[in-house]
């Protein structure tokens, strides 16, 4: 089929990548413009735009997907379908600009997680399964028809990047067996999705991250692994920023909540409402990231309260 593919960030690229391998003709790929950035206020092509030229393949900057300009521009194209991946909401008009509409890439087993994080949000929530689900872009928010959808396991350990990285690893190749199955079965409007099964994932907020060291160090560690690696969590000992980027749970006791000390084998531990943690990553403001040890061997004290 002749499909136009929509992207953005890494995540999309990859699967730009992965679907490019598929017999399926690119038309067109679209992307957002080139952002000013760095000291030099230079142009910064998007993940999508650097890997379209990577494979040859011409590109659409779109500023605005509810330009009448756009639609046509797809219109002219006279394409199958859009393929979409971590791009912005669609308008009726750019939907009916194709012969079979369009279909999303979206990082959870829809109804579950439907919003802008859904990798985050599971993530947050500690479970242990999530995965990639394709399916045929309506008005609604991530409501339309299931057309494909396959499970990702989320180690214990994992954090957000860890988990997009497995999905952009396979989405290429989901997306070309979802088109595949469009172009054998083009009326087919996916499997209904049961409203009632529905959760939310709303976008991440940078003061979301704020660290409340009264919880279970399991709800923390799974709280920062969610904040990794955008926008991060943070605590303020003494008044001064401290971001912590990676943890590992203790079930034994260090302290009072929120008191961090050092281990008799040289590891930094703070104390949670259950449990402990150990700071594997930190940052301190101002500073690059550092191992928790390194950190604490700064401040030259035996016990501090990060909160």
């Amino acid at each position: 089929m002749r499909v136009v593919f929509l992207g953005t960030p890494p995540v999309a690229a990859t699967c730009l990548e992965g679907f490019a391998k598929s017999r399926h003709e690119i038309a067109m790929v679209g992307t957002h413009p080139d952002r000013i950035a760095g000291r030099g206020l230079k142009p910064v092509p998007t993940a999508v735009k650097e890997m379209a030229a990577r494979l040859g393949l011409p590109v659409l900057e779109v500023p605005d997907v509810k330009d009448p300009a756009f639609a046509q521009a797809l219109r002219d194209l006279q394409a199958d379908l859009l393929v979409v991946v971590a791009f912005v909401v669609l308008p009726p008009e750019v939907l009916g600009a194709t012969r079979l509409g369009a279909i999303n890439l979206h990082g959870s087993l829809l109804p579950k997680w439907r919003g802008a994080a859904p990798v985050q949000r599971a993530v947050e929530s500690g479970e242990a399964v999530t995965g990639g689900t394709i399916f045929r872009l309506d008005n609604g928010v991530d409501t339309g028809g299931i057309i494909l959808q396959e499970k990702i396991e989320i180690g214990p350990d994992d954090t957000s990047g860890d988990v997009l990285a497995k999905l952009a690893e396979q989405g290429g190749a989901w997306l070309a067996r979802a088109v595949d199955h469009l172009e054998a079965n083009p009326a087919d409007p996916g499997l209904k999705q049961d409203p009632a099964l529905a959760t939310r994932a709303p976008k991440l907020f940078p003061e979301e991250g704020s660290l409340d060291f009264t919880k279970s160090a399991q709800a923390l560690h799974d709280k920062i692994r969610a904040f990794h690696p955008a926008p991060g969590c943070w605590c303020r000992p003494s008044g001064r920023l401290l971001k912590i980027w990676r943890t590992r749970v203790m079930t034994e006791s260090v302290g009072a909540a929120g008191e961090a000390s050092r281990l008799p084998d040289g590891r930094v531990a703070v104390a949670c409402g259950a449990g402990s943690l150990e700071l594997v990553e930190v940052q301190p403001e101002g500073k690059k990231r550092q191992s928790g040890g390194d950190w604490f061997n700064g401040l030259r004290a035996d016990l501090v309260v990060l909160s």
